[in-house]
């Protein structure tokens, strides 16, 4: 026992002499730089000044890539009403890119973030808009009607889909839609269909079915969601095209 004790004396010492042989700069915080920027701002229709509405999941998307640095590239992504924040930012020069979109893809070129807040809008042409949406209750359906129009004359129509869920971010990543089945929502498959503006489209949820009738049943807010997805040659991905949530409140059943 006495010699351990004896070792451990020799070893305190030997340890302080290498700690004060270290450099001392790494028991020191770093010096980088916290983020200084918040880069917000809206995706706009550049014809209507809209807001374009997109998933809230593997929806629309920014590429930002800062200049100078090859590793430097980040992906932010776009709320579903079409707005975009990120509080947690650098300030420096980016190159943005647009791709994997619901509106054709572009690259915006440099922009200088400055310390602070800076508020940027990018005006898009969407693949479809999606327009005059009425959803109401009817008796016992759930019915929307709707009209499209094309971004370019050349989109034409994949699908449309009648959405309903149980908050705010209804659409094709968080909704109750049974693809193929007898679910919560209603769609209607066209495949290159040419896009007239003047065709009212009509989709409609019948709330009498067992599987509805159960969902249904409690007595709160439900929201619904039109959405159309558009096929177009050369642009990569495509995501779909929303109109506004609408809000119907049911009565227990």
């Amino acid at each position: 026992m006495i010699k351990l004790i004896i070792k451990n004396l020799f070893f305190i010492p030997f340890l302080v002499v290498t700690l004060s042989a270290c450099d001392w700069d790494m028991f020191k915080m770093d010096n980088y730089e916290y983020p200084n920027a918040t880069l917000q701002g809206g995706i706009m229709d550049e014809a209507t000044g809209a807001l374009v509405e997109t998933d809230i999941q593997n929806g629309s998307r920014l590429q930002l890539q800062e200049v100078g640095r090859p590793a430097g590239l980040t992906t932010m992504v776009v709320k579903q009403n079409g707005e975009y924040c990120h509080k947690m930012w650098f300030a420096g020069t980016y190159n943005i890119d647009f791709n994997a979109c619901n509106f054709y893809p572009f690259n915006y070129g440099e922009l200088t973030i400055k310390k602070g807040v800076n508020n940027v809008d990018f005006k898009v042409t969407p693949y479809i808009r999606v327009k005059n949406v009425n959803i109401r209750q009817e008796d016992t359906l759930i019915v929307a009607t709707f009209n499209l129009q094309a971004g370019k004359p050349e989109v034409r129509l994949n699908n449309i889909r009648l959405y309903a869920g149980t908050d705010i971010y209804v659409g094709d990543q968080v909704t109750h839609y049974t693809p193929g089945g007898t679910g919560y929502s209603t769609n209607f498959t066209a495949p290159n269909n040419v896009i007239d503006e003047n065709t009212q489209y009509r989709l409609t949820i019948n709330l009498k079915h067992e599987t509805n009738k159960n969902y249904f049943k409690y007595q709160r807010n439900y929201y619904f969601r039109v959405g159309a997805m558009a096929t177009v040659s050369g642009v990569g991905t495509i995501r779909r095209n929303y109109a506004p949530y609408t809000i119907i409140n049911f009565k227990a059943n």
